[in-house]
């Protein structure tokens, strides 16, 4: 199967038009029309764009010999429910961490110094 029929495939299943396809992906309804007629092909970016929004891989896209890409509903919900981290909790994260590093520093130190004080007394 080619990008094309690819693409058709992909859009019928999510039962969505040209128009409504192209303006997920911010492009004109002509610009799918090419697409799916073999016309043109769409940019890289394009690509990557339409494999997240169909849930499928590049190579699925753009490898005529992958026929076909099956996505586990539970791998689908898993993506959903990814939280975003923001840059403030992440910088307070990254903060803590530097905070704790010396202790954690020194709890290595004494673990690895205990079993030399043990040596020793013997």
């Amino acid at each position: 199967m080619i990008l094309a029929d690819k693409i058709i495939a992909l859009r019928k299943q999510k039962g969505w038009s040209q128009e409504q396809l192209a303006e997920q992906l911010d492009i004109s309804r002509q610009s799918v029309s090419k697409w799916e007629s073999g016309n043109s092909i769409p940019d890289l970016d394009k690509i990557v764009k339409l494999s997240k929004l169909f849930h499928v891989s590049t190579d699925y896209l753009l490898k005529d010999e992958i026929e076909e890409t099956v996505i586990p509903e539970e791998e689908e919900e898993e993506q959903e429910n990814v939280r975003s981290v923001t840059l403030e909790e992440a910088n307070s994260f990254m903060e803590l961490s530097r905070q704790l590093a010396g202790k954690i520093a020194l709890g290595v130190f004494f673990y690895i110094i205990s079993p030399i004080c043990l040596i020793i007394r013997l």
